[in-house]
């Protein structure tokens, strides 16, 4: 803890003298101005910190890798408030223990995604569920809903068993599924408004092989047939992503021109004991020949997802991500398409180049924030989520043109919430309304009592989290 306080006051003396640090997201189009940036070596150098920056009411933003479109982690900028504001990383809290026994992982909130997965790799052990891509902080990952695909398997989230925190005031709280067992279903999906989580347990799992199908299939206009085809796809396959259609950009015409073929990948367990080679091809981001009947084998993290060298795409590009019943995947599909295409006309700009659609399937869970929460089904439902994401992408980084299909991209929601019961992803372009938030999360209440005892002053929110959450009492910090 000594050893922390002289680096602490050389940060601190160097924000008193304009030595500002300026935060990014990973595309460099979400970004905010704090006083410094702060990388405590430990949770007890952490828990100093917040305890000499409470007195002050100072604004503190935990952040990761910036892997989101949104401004969730955005800090308090310094231009708007005489309040101090602060970055924390908590990149060096890198302890890692694992229990074979209880199959169980615990590890410091400074490991990413990528690095903590080839750990469990070579203990022979494997995460239920990843995303696409391993580029994540693993707790801000978690703490954002992050998720892979599977009408049987969860998000990340549903994997942790409990964690510790440390409030605004410095103060840590145990939280598991034996003690504060219910508040829990609060801590798993933060959104870093709850506190600094310093450490995470997660259940693990003996790791296994997967065989991945790739299948091309072939696109039409007619929308409603298509995507019919495609909710039948996922009645036969319990994990599966459809990436497609696809659409590109006519300079020409100034429209988009649907291409012939898209491609579908799903994967089942097997007794395969070849080689293994799903690497070789990261069509999951795109990347390589994807639109081609082929099948691979993998261990289960790296036939699901991909590490960072599989990552190609890193251009500006505006995206949606909604989460609905997966009762309604055709007919809100077909609509979605059409609303899309109806708005053509408005994207008439430079340096577009492709859209591309993506449709995944998740198992609902009881997480109070959880974009697939149970809480508001209907007896028909079956507690399983369709996902349908949109993926507006440019040659160039032009702001213009970014801007104006971020524009779109938050009109989807408004026009389509309440008639399929749709949930954004909250890191990625989630139009703030505080009363339809209250609709799709019922816990909502539950998780702002929690939120106010763990942060009194507001000094873990941010302008995004006031408004999509509807912390009122929380405005007044903010504009002070």
């Amino acid at each position: 803890m000594v050893g922390f306080k002289l680096p602490l006051l050389l940060i601190l003396l160097q924000a008193i003298f304009g030595s500002a640090y300026r935060w990014f997201n990973w595309q460099y189009e979400v970004t905010c101005e704090s006083d410094a940036y702060v990388t405590p070596e430990s949770e007890n150098a952490t828990a100093l910190f917040l305890k000499q920056q409470y007195p002050k009411g100072s604004f503190i933003k935990v952040v990761g890798n910036g892997h989101g479109f949104g401004n969730l982690t955005t800090c308090v900028d310094t231009a708007t408030t005489k309040t101090p504001s602060y970055i924390v990383s908590l990149t060096n809290l890198k302890h890692l223990n694992i229990d074979k026994k209880s199959m169980t992982a615990t590890f410091g909130a400074g490991w990413d995604v990528f690095d903590l997965t080839n750990e469990l790799k070579a203990n022979n052990l494997s995460f239920n569920n990843l995303g696409a891509e391993r580029v994540q902080n693993f707790v801000g990952a978690t703490s954002t809903g992050t998720h892979g695909t599977g009408s049987l398997v969860g998000n990340i989230a549903t994997q942790v068993i409990g964690l510790r925190v440390l409030d605004s005031q410095g103060n840590l709280r145990i939280v598991n599924e034996h003690t504060n067992a219910e508040e829990l279903k609060a801590f798993r999906i933060s959104l870093g408004a709850l506190g600094l989580i310093t450490e995470m347990t997660i259940k693990v799992q003996p790791t296994y092989l997967l065989k991945k199908t790739t299948k091309v299939l072939n696109a039409t206009k007619d929308y409603n047939k298509m995507y019919n085809e495609i909710s039948q796809l996922y009645k036969e396959h319990d994990r599966m992503t459809v990436w497609g259609p696809h659409f590109d950009w006519d300079e020409k015409t100034q429209d988009w021109s649907i291409e012939p073929t898209f491609f579908a990948s799903w994967w089942e367990p097997t007794t395969y004991t070849g080689v293994h080679n799903c690497t070789l091809n990261y069509c999951a981001n795109g990347c390589g020949d994807c639109i081609k009947n082929y099948i691979c084998y993998d261990e289960v993290t790296d036939a699901m997802s991909c590490p960072p060298q599989g990552v190609c795409t890193r251009e500006f590009y505006a995206e949606i991500e909604h989460f609905f019943p997966v009762e309604h995947l055709a007919e809100a599909a077909t609509n979605y398409t059409l609303f899309q295409q109806a708005q053509t006309p408005r994207m008439k700009g430079p340096y577009n180049e492709q859209m591309i659609f993506q449709l995944r399937t998740l198992k609902g869970d009881d997480s109070y924030m959880s974009p697939v929460n149970t809480y508001n089904l209907e007896p028909k439902n079956s507690g399983v989520f369709a996902i349908l994401e949109i993926d507006w992408i440019q040659t160039y980084n032009d702001w213009n043109t970014l801007w104006r299909n971020q524009e779109l991209a938050y009109e989807f929601l408004p026009h389509f919430g309440e008639t399929y019961n749709v949930r954004s992803h909250w890191n990625k372009m989630a139009a703030p309304n505080a009363t339809y938030t209250l609709e799709q999360f019922p816990k909502l209440p539950q998780f702002l009592a929690i939120q106010e005892r763990q942060d009194p002053k507001c000094q873990f929110v941010n302008d995004f989290l006031v408004q999509q959450l509807g912390i009122t009492r929380c405005a007044k910090y903010l504009s002070s």
